[in-house]
């Protein structure tokens, strides 16, 4: 008996831990609580370490958490201890990001500043709640460090503002670097962006297209699987079946669509799947914290023409030089 007493104490003592995991506990927007697969960890808060030592360690070899989804974001015990100092560290990361040489610190200051703007709170698998205006405000002005704006037009993406986009046109009137023109090209398909000139919704003749592409196993995804030669394998057949209502920009042949993502396409392949392979579709609430390939697509007449990203942003530049004053302050 006493045994037995012995074993549920050390049992309920292990799960009282600060850092212990919460079983089947899913998210619910409690502060302080990392969602992972099957239940949830309570992150350990350091309250007591300056400001500034807690913010210099982002520049140490850390990991993110392993959440076991792919939406949702392993921030550190470090990262939920600074974020819990709230709008007062937001200048000190700033500060840090501009100052450090480690591409490590940079990245978990724009981390940290994200879990500012989400107060702490993992909402949901597919919403987000970001709602602290200052860490937005943060993170728009980074937008001119170029290595950093894929990640960090990724974190603003995953809860859109529309008052983002006045920026993101700002950049994209002047901006000829592809790693900076293509995140910001694609995050706007999140922004439900009305008369938007490209991602447009398709028509179902037009996205019920289907071809077959000659694939030995599709469900098996081989190392060194080209993805970049697939996409550019599915363009041409489907221009080549369709030629009066689908067209390809030939650039497209000639870059690396696919950067960081690789997927195995069916077999029997649809426009509508195609795109959501390449995270391009639009709506899709699966989409919401991926940047989607380096492929764009616009109507024009009843025909479907896929495009380059520096061919999607000349048509974003001018639908928007075009855009009344008092439609453009909406926005703001």
């Amino acid at each position: 008996m006493q045994k037995r007493l012995a074993c549920l104490f050390v049992i309920l003592m292990v799960s009282l831990r600060p850092d212990a995991q919460i079983v089947d506990r899913a998210p619910t927007g409690t502060t302080n609580i990392l969602p992972v697969e099957g239940g949830g960890i309570e992150m350990k808060i350091d309250s007591i370490t300056p400001l500034n030592e807690l913010i210099g360690r982002l520049n140490d070899d850390w990991k993110f958490i392993e959440t076991g989804k792919g939406y949702w974001i392993g921030y550190t015990n470090d990262m939920f201890s600074i974020a819990c100092r709230g709008d007062g560290a937001i200048s000190a990361l700033v500060h840090f990001f501009k100052t450090t040489t480690k591409r490590q610190g940079k990245v978990g200051a724009l981390y940290t500043l994200h879990l500012i703007g989400i107060q702490r709170k993992i909402a949901g698998r597919f919403v987000e709640r970001f709602v602290d205006t200052k860490a937005r405000s943060a993170l728009l002005g980074l937008l001119n460090e170029k290595d950093y704006v894929y990640t960090i037009v990724g974190l603003l993406m995953r809860n859109p503002w529309p008052s983002d986009i006045p920026r993101f046109f700002e950049i994209l009137k002047e901006e000829k670097d592809d790693k900076v023109i293509w995140p910001i090209v694609n995050a706007l398909n999140r922004y439900h962006i009305q008369g938007n000139p490209v991602n447009s919704l398709l028509p179902d003749i037009l996205n019920h297209l289907e071809i077959k592409l000659t694939i030995e196993d599709e469900h098996t995804l081989e190392p060194g699987f080209d993805f970049n030669a697939q996409i550019k394998e599915a363009l041409r057949v489907f221009h080549n079946r369709y030629p009066e209502i689908i067209g390809v920009e030939e650039k497209l042949y000639d870059e690396d669509l696919a950067p960081h993502y690789t997927i195995q396409l069916s077999s029997a392949l649809s426009i509508r799947e195609l795109l959501s392979s390449l995270n391009i579709e639009p709506g899709s609430p699966f989409n919401y914290n991926q940047i989607g390939c380096r492929v764009q697509y616009y109507l024009e007449g009843n025909k479907l023409y896929f495009c380059t990203i520096k061919t999607a942003q000349s048509r974003l530049n001018q639908w928007w030089a075009k855009l009344p004053e008092n439609v453009k302050k909406k926005f703001k």
